[in-house]
């Protein structure tokens, strides 16, 4: 929108204002008195007068310049406003919409699955049954943004820095070649303190994509000087690590008696690849 009034026009009256009052002998409207005008001979004081009225007519200009101006932003920013209020009117049913789909999904998913148990079990499945079996669901998909880190060092007794674990697992992401995190993550020493062993450090990511890049990482780890003895795992429940166990059991038998082969645990499962792939 272009505006009629201008600082840059306000600035030149007060100009014209100021070379007005030069000959008056004062600095500013209010001083001008009967005795200054009385100071000033008859032909300057017709022809300020003259230069007065043009002032008048130039501030009164501006005014209505300034009023119009007003009354446009007014205007514009009422439209503004009523634009905004439909736009967040479409929004919530937009939303209202998305949240109705949804909740039928998640209805027709739970009456899939519970007639399709119902038939498949003689024992009727409860409604607290079906709340844990979601809980453990839920459970897996937060583990998943989770790892373990074993042999870091813990803190001394002497040592009264309450971040050391939170600084030296950054420290270690990023001798991993992890991207900086800012501080994006939480942890915590898993079992009671004891002498004879460190405990594991917990770590917790805001998502599932990080801690899934630190364990791609984490055989960084074995070039380093520092850490070469810290190795990164996934979050698993118990039934987890042992199956995992029982994995690397069989990753050990397989690679002995297939050294031309690399052997790999992916998945939960053991794969193979040539040698020189």
């Amino acid at each position: 929108m272009d505006l009629k009034f201008s600082l840059k026009q306000l600035y030149e009256f007060e100009d014209d204002v100021k070379g007005f009052l030069q000959p008056f002998n004062v600095k500013d409207v209010n001083d001008i008195s009967k005795n200054a005008l009385k100071s000033v001979h008859k032909d300057p004081l017709v022809e300020h007068t003259l230069k007065l009225v043009k002032l008048l007519k130039s501030s009164h200009e501006l005014l209505k310049n300034a009023a119009a101006d007003l009354d446009s932003l007014k205007c514009e920013q009422l439209q503004n406003q009523s634009r905004l209020i439909h736009v967040q009117e479409d929004l919530n049913v937009k939303k209202s919409v998305q949240l109705e789909s949804v909740e039928k999904t998640v209805d027709d998913k739970l009456s899939t699955w519970s007639s399709v148990v119902a038939k498949n079990c003689e024992k009727k499945v409860t409604q607290k049954e079906m709340k844990k079996v979601v809980k453990l669901a839920m459970n897996e998909q937060d583990r998943e943004r989770n790892v373990i880190m074993f042999n870091v060092p813990e803190r001394d007794i002497q040592d009264k820095n309450e971040h050391h674990d939170g600084e030296l697992a950054f420290k270690i992401m990023q001798k991993a070649g992890l991207a900086e995190q800012d501080g994006q993550f939480n942890c915590k020493r898993l079992g009671a303190p004891e002498s004879s062993r460190i405990r594991p450090l917990w770590i917790q990511f805001s998502s599932r994509s990080t801690a899934f890049e630190l364990l791609v990482k984490s055989k960084n780890l074995k070039d380093s000087d520092q850490y070469n003895n810290i190795f990164i795992v996934p979050d698993r429940t118990l039934q987890e690590r042992v199956e995992h166990k029982k994995l690397v059991e069989q990753l050990k038998v397989k690679r002995a008696e297939n050294p031309d082969k690399r052997f790999y645990i992916w998945n939960k499962s053991i794969r193979s690849s040539n040698m020189n792939v």
